[in-house]
């Protein structure tokens, strides 16, 4: 526990090693294996493709609650919601969530089904899934009742068009499929 007794303060204080992927995630700290370069490959291509006036973080932790604080392959801002002193970006500045999926059942439910359901309630208005394991991305978008729905999707290759106010395309054509084998 952390010194004021809570796994909260336990994940925002302790040094984990850097082998293993953190999350804060239903009130409980979330560790696995650190990914494939392949899987990280997605974040780090967003943070160097997203046009100004955005710009995008990857491997940073989104507020969405007291009691998660989920940490996304890649997040968009706008440049001035940020500041130095923050750990975790509070949701209300994020404008889009790529997740990228990784192989094993857990990490699957995770992406498609508890951080879907968790940036839905907090609002982020967009939410990209990449799934290397069957080579396809989704986009989400908040609709009119709050909940997202499936605004686009396609396969590696076909180019994933962010809604106004993003307004601004990312090519997909350097993304790969997972190797059939390989833990991710």
């Amino acid at each position: 526990m952390g010194a004021d007794g809570t796994l909260h303060t336990l994940y925002q204080t302790y040094d984990f090693p850097e082998e293993v992927r953190v999350e804060f995630i239903d009130g409980e700290i979330v560790m696995q294996a650190d990914p494939l370069a392949l899987h990280d490959y997605v974040g780090r291509y967003f943070v160097r493709a997203v046009p100004d006036p955005f710009m995008a973080w990857n491997e940073r932790g989104i507020d969405v609650s007291p009691e998660d604080k989920p940490k996304a392959d890649a997040l968009i801002i706008r440049p001035e919601d940020w500041s130095d002193e923050m750990r975790d970006f509070p949701a209300s500045i994020v404008l889009a969530v790529v997740e990228v999926v990784s192989s094993g059942r857990a990490a699957i439910r995770r992406d498609y089904q508890d951080k879907h359901f968790k940036y839905e309630q907090a609002g982020i208005p967009v939410y990209v899934i990449v799934d290397p394991n069957v080579g396809k991305w989704q986009l989400f978008s908040i609709g009119a009742e709050g909940r997202y729905t499936l605004a686009d999707s396609g396969v590696f290759g076909d180019a994933i068009a962010f809604p106004d106010p993003l307004g601004f395309t990312i090519a997909t054509d350097s993304f790969r499929r997972y190797p059939d084998s390989s833990p991710t």
